[in-house]
């Protein structure tokens, strides 16, 4: 029967020595990813912004100017039950004709 010595005092120090430094290389090592992960999404997060603030500009100030009645687009319409299609109406009718045919839906 083979028998296995235990370790002795000086082996159980080595160990332990040995143990504890790699835990703190470990830390440090986990420590340099993390700071540099943290490098790596800082600049994609500032190029991404910066595309965007290119490309706002691009469009020029339309978002800055206030919105105007002539930016609006107002019309009218009417339901009809049974049938899916929407006729228009003109805007002005004093002054418009009424709808064409083409437009009006069929009498039920």
């Amino acid at each position: 029967m083979i028998t296995v010595q235990k370790p002795g005092f000086i082996a159980r120090i080595l160990i332990t020595l040995t143990t504890v430094t790699l835990v703190i290389l470990g830390f440090f090592f986990l420590t340099v990813a993390l700071a540099v992960g943290a490098v790596v999404a800082l600049v994609i997060g500032v190029r991404f912004w910066w595309t965007l603030r290119k490309l706002k500009r691009m469009q020029g100030d339309v978002q800055h100017t206030p919105r105007t009645s002539d930016t609006v687009v107002n019309g009218e319409y009417r339901v009809i039950e049974g049938e899916s299609r929407v006729t228009r109406l003109p805007q002005n009718r004093d002054s418009a004709s009424p709808p064409d045919a083409k437009n009006t839906p069929p009498a039920p």
